[in-house]
């Protein structure tokens, strides 16, 4: 008797299990972007969300806004530094760099996203403006893991003095 009671629990606890991973699944769903351009459009707007939601900051991609994301990923780096595994240090950095580029494109006509780059490979995103590349999702994965010696904004001034 004592037996089936037990069954009868982990019977209902497993049905809970998959009814709730059931409903998890419905709401990830994957994307599909037609082309890179797309993909950083949503990107850089989870970016926005998250800053938002989490910070209170508010992102409005304007150019000054790239300081605000430096606070940021600041607080990323303070927390890498507590945990590393703590914080998905790649997913960040391609959001918060979509974000980044996002706002390159809005202020520089010429700006545009590839998805793959020679020598940087696959999936590096590099953005093409005033005659260079950059890669803003690399800026903030070296902002996070490295700290402030990688300040996304500094970087952003520094490149845009160059290419003037």
């Amino acid at each position: 008797m004592k037996a089936l009671g037990i069954g009868v629990i982990v019977a209902l606890v497993f049905i809970a299990g998959l009814s709730i991973y059931k409903s998890q699944k419905k709401s990830l769903q994957i994307t599909d972007f037609k082309n890179t351009d797309e993909m950083m459009v949503y990107l850089a707007a989870e970016a926005v969300r998250d800053a938002e939601k989490e910070y209170h900051i508010k992102l409005d991609y304007s150019v000054q806004s790239i300081e605000q994301v430096e606070a940021v990923l600041s607080k990323f780096h303070e927390q890498y530094l507590k945990d590393k595994a703590s914080v998905a240090v790649n997913g960040l950095a391609t959001a918060y760099g979509a974000y980044i580029g996002e706002v390159i494109k809005r202020s520089t006509p010429d700006a545009k996203w590839e998805r793959d780059h020679p020598v940087a490979g696959e999936k590096s995103y590099p953005m093409h403006w005033k005659g260079g590349e950059s890669f803003p999702c690399g800026w903030c994965y070296k902002r996070i893991t490295n700290g402030p010696e990688d300040n996304v904004w500094h970087k952003y001034q520094v490149l845009k003095q160059q290419r003037s």
